[in-house]
C-alpha cells in the first residue's frame, strides 16, 4: 500500500536535487541519512515530504517532484536564541507545515526539536529514531545549549509511544540514562550513496578524518598521533573535514599554536561530491571520536573501500565495525595508541586489504537502504493500524477478547 510518509529532521539538499525540477536555494542542514531513506521510499512508490531547517532563509521554502516535497523551515542563526525558547520558532515552523500537508505517518530523527514538533503537530502517528544518548553527550560537553537539548529529549521521552535507535549501544543508553522502558527496536543508519569519482589512491599515506572541533571527536588526538606517525612516514598527510576543522578554523588555530599544523589539510564543510573524492584518495580513514551512536563517516568509509582505524569503546563504534572484523579497534584516548594503529594498518597492507572485502562483505546484509527502509516501513506500517478507530486495530482487540473467553 502506498503511504505519504513525512520525514523529520536535518538533510542533504544536495541529495535531493536530481528529484526536483528547480534548484534548492538553501544549504539546509547537511546530514545524508533522510535523503537516503527518502530515495528508497520512492523507489517503492510512496510519497515522501521531507520537512527540514535551514539557517539561510527568512521564510518557508516548498520544493515539489514527482512523489516528493521538500519543505525548508527558516532556523535562527544564534544556538542561544533557538536554546532560549526551546526552538520555539523552528518548531512552530514544522508543525505548521506537518498539519498543512496531513501525512498518514512522521518519522522524527533526532530527540529534540524535530521530534518534538512532530509530537505535538497531532496529526498522524510519530516513529521518533534516537540518533544520540543526551546525557552521555551532556558529560562530554557540558555547556548550556546541551542542557537545554537534554531537557527537550526527556520531554520526547515522555511524549513518544514509539522509539527507534540506531545501535544496541544507544538502546542500553537509553534504558540506563533516560530509563526508557518500552520497546525500541535497533534499526541502523543506511549507507548513502556515494558517487567514488575515477581518481587514484594518493601515492603517500593519507589519514582521513570526518568530525567537527568539538572535544567528543578528539581530534586533537589524533593530531597528536599523526605528529608521532610522521617520524616513521614522514610524507604522511592527515585531512580533516567538518565544522570547526576549516583552514583558519579553531582546531587549526589550536594545531599551529602547538606546531601540529605541518601535513594537515583543514578542509572544513565539503559538499558530497567533495567528501566523495576525499574519500577515494585516503589511504586509510582514522576516526577519533571518543562516542558515537553509530557513525555514517564509518559507513561512508567502509563503502569507499578504505581500512578504518576507530576507538575499541567509543560507543557504538565496535558494533558498527561488526566488533574489529571491518576495522582496526584501538584506544582513542591515547595518542600513542591512535598513533600505532595507523602505523600497523600502514606497515600492513595485506591485513587491511583484508579487513576492506570483510567490511564489504558484511555491511550490505546490516546497513543497505533496502533492508533498512523495510525495516522502517514495518513501523510505520505497525502504528497506522494502531490508531483508534482502525479496523485492523479493532479485529486485532476482538481476536485477543475471543483468546481470552476461549481461554
Amino acid at each position: 500500500m502506498s503511504r505519504h510518509i513525512a520525514l523529520c529532521g536535518p538533510a542533504t539538499l544536495e541529495m535531493l536535487q536530481p528529484f526536483l525540477p528547480d534548484p534548492v536555494k538553501s544549504s539546509g542542514y547537511p546530514f545524508p541519512l533522510i535523503p537516503a531513506l527518502a530515495v528508497e521510499y520512492m523507489r517503492l512508490g510512496h510519497t515522501v515530504s521531507i520537512v527540514t531547517t535551514a539557517g539561510d532563509t527568512d521564510g518557508i521554502l516548498t520544493y515539489s517532484g514527482p512523489n516528493l516535497n521538500l519543505y525548508i523551515i527558516p532556523s535562527r542563526a544564534r544556538a542561544r536564541d533557538r536554546a532560549l525558547d526551546f526552538f520555539r520558532q523552528e518548531r512552530q515552523g514544522i508543525q505548521r507545515v506537518l498539519r498543512d500537508i496531513n501525512p498518514d505517518v512522521i518519522h522524527a530523527h533526532w530527540t529534540y526539536e524535530f521530534a518534538l514538533a512532530a509530537l505535538e503537530s497531532r496529526v498522524a502517528p510519530v516513529l521518533v529514531t534516537a540518533h544520540d544518548a543526551p546525557l552521555t553527550i551532556l558529560r562530554h560537553m557540558r555547556d548550556p545549549y546541551r542542557a537545554v537539548r537534554t531537557l527537550m529529549a526527556y520531554k520526547v521521552r515522555f511524549s513518544s509511544k514509539k522509539l527507534s535507535a540506531v545501535s544496541p549501544y544507544l538502546v542500553s543508553r537509553w534504558r540506563s540514562e533516560m530509563l526508557y522502558r518500552r520497546t525500541m527496536r535497533v534499526i541502523p543508519n543506511p549507507v548513502p550513496q556515494l558517487e567514488l569519482p575515477r581518481v587514484s589512491r594518493a601515492d603517500y599515506p593519507v589519514v582521513l578524518d570526518i568530525a567537527d572541533s568539538s572535544p567528543l571527536k578528539n581530534v586533537r588526538g589524533l593530531l597528536l598521533a599523526c605528529s608521532e606517525v610522521r617520524k616513521t612516514w614522514p610524507d604522511l598527510e592527515l585531512r580533516l573535514i567538518g565544522s570547526g576543522l576549516e583552514e583558519g578554523g579553531p582546531m587549526n588555530d589550536w594545531a599551529r599554536a602547538k606546531g601540529l599544523d605541518s601535513g594537515v589539510r583543514f578542509l572544513g564543510r565539503l559538499s558530497r561530491s567533495e567528501v566523495s573524492r576525499h574519500l577515494a584518495e585516503a589511504t586509510l580513514f582514522c576516526h577519533s571520536s571518543l562516542e558515537e551512536s553509530q557513525g555514517i563517516c564509518l559507513l561512508e568509509a567502509m563503502a569507499a573501500g578504505i581500512p578504518i582505524v576507530a576507538g575499541a569503546e567509543s560507543g557504538a563504534v565496535p558494533w558498527t565495525l561488526f566488533d574489529g572484523l571491518a576495522g582496526r579497534l584501538i584506544d582513542v584516548r591515547s595518542p600513542a595508541a591512535i598513533s600505532q594503529g595507523i602505523r600497523n594498518v600502514l606497515a600492513d597492507a595485506g591485513a587491511a586489504a583484508i579487513t576492506v572485502k570483510v567490511a564489504a562483505e558484511m555491511m550490505q546484509s546490516r546497513y543497505s537502504p533496502e533492508s533498512v527502509a523495510q525495516q522502517y516501513i514495518e513501523e510505520y506500517e505497525a502504528l497506522i493500524n494502531d490508531q483508534p478507530g482502525n479496523p485492523s486495530r479493532r479485529m486485532r482487540r476482538k481476536q485477543s477478547r475471543s483468546q481470552t473467553l476461549g481461554a
